[in-house]
């Protein structure tokens, strides 16, 4: 039995409800005149804003993305590896949410930055947030380097674009920052958002029921193959064609992916996701499916977070994982008001 659809506005009401709670208990209200800490949470929105200005009612990071809405239906015995109430049900709605990395609601659907994929998935009392990037490696380890990375990157105010001895620099002191922008350059934008995979980069603890525990990445992906855009439809394509070219595909099939568990090699970090895996077995945890797009009120008060798991999944011990909620409350926030 599919799981029962809630409405935009109770589940906007739910998210800022329990961010409210998030925010008084992280003691992210400051008081007037307080330091503000270089890795906070509000450092990090901080930052954001300060690379890509502010927007009223944009998410401080993915600003520019639309709506979805899919179902998920597990694997078949996975109890071997991971146990949850969730991974029992036959089949449960998706609402998802694709977009362009960083803060910039007006940015190009060519340009080479990541594309996000979030997804909520309800079902069993339990809910599952994936929260996706179209790379495997995230452009920092910790949220003092992610801090960095953004101000090295705030505009020139004469030329407009970031100072390269800053950018250096950052590199300089933090080498793990090439790792993204490398993979970024090593191809060009994809051409839909149903043809590229998505990466967790962060690292997840899932618990079978015979309580043995394994650390995994996720990983999804498409059923239609991985395609980038050609020189020519780099050229020739408009600034804004994802949404009518998903809407196209959709209009004739569904877009489906594969999502998987990756198991890490030996020597793979567990603990930081600007670091490539070599990676090892792959577990099916079940099929996604994205059926139409949706209004945008279908997911503007959502906040996709990474550590909103079902039982049988804990996060692992990564600093930039363990980050992410609390300033993911700061930004709600701020466009809340």
């Amino acid at each position: 039995m599919m799981a029962p659809r809630h409405s935009p506005r109770a589940t906007s009401a739910i998210t800022k409800a329990f961010l409210a709670v998030s925010i008084s208990f992280l003691g992210l209200q400051l008081p007037a005149g307080a330091q503000v800490d270089a890795s906070s949470p509000v450092a990090q929105i901080d930052a954001l804003n300060g690379t890509f200005g502010k927007h009223d009612g944009k998410r401080a990071s993915h600003a520019k993305g639309f709506c979805a809405q899919g179902d998920f239906t597990p694997a078949a015995k996975l109890d071997t590896f991971v146990k949850s109430p969730l991974f029992s049900q036959k089949k449960m709605d998706a609402t998802v949410r694709f977009s362009i990395g960083g803060g910039n609601p007006g940015a190009s659907d060519k340009s080479r930055s990541v594309r996000g994929l979030g997804a909520r998935i309800s079902g069993g009392g339990e809910t599952y947030d994936l929260v996706l990037i179209s790379e495997p490696v995230f452009f920092a380890s910790t949220p003092e380097s992610f801090v960095s990375f953004l101000q090295a990157r705030v505009p020139d105010p004469a030329t407009k674009k970031p100072d390269p001895a800053k950018v250096a620099a950052h590199n300089a002191k933090y080498p793990e920052a090439k790792n993204q922008p490398a993979l970024l350059a090593s191809h060009p934008a994809p051409y839909s958002y149903a043809t590229t995979p998505y990466y967790s980069t962060n690292a997840f603890i899932f618990k079978a029921a015979n309580k043995t525990e394994q650390h995994a990445r996720i990983v999804v992906e498409p059923a239609a193959g991985t395609r980038y855009l050609t020189e020519q439809e780099e050229q020739s394509l408009p600034d804004l064609f994802l949404e009518n070219e998903l809407n196209s595909r959709l209009a004739a099939a569904t877009a489906e992916f594969t999502i998987y568990a990756q198991l890490p090699a030996p020597g793979d970090s567990l603990t930081d996701s600007s670091q490539p895996w070599q990676g090892s077995q792959r577990v099916a945890l079940g099929k996604l499916r994205v059926l139409n797009v949706a209004p945008q009120s279908t997911c503007d008060g959502l906040v996709f977070m990474p550590v909103t798991l079902p039982s049988g999944i804990t996060p692992s011990d990564d600093s930039i994982l363990k980050a992410r909620a609390p300033a993911y409350a700061v930004s709600l926030g701020r466009r809340s008001n």
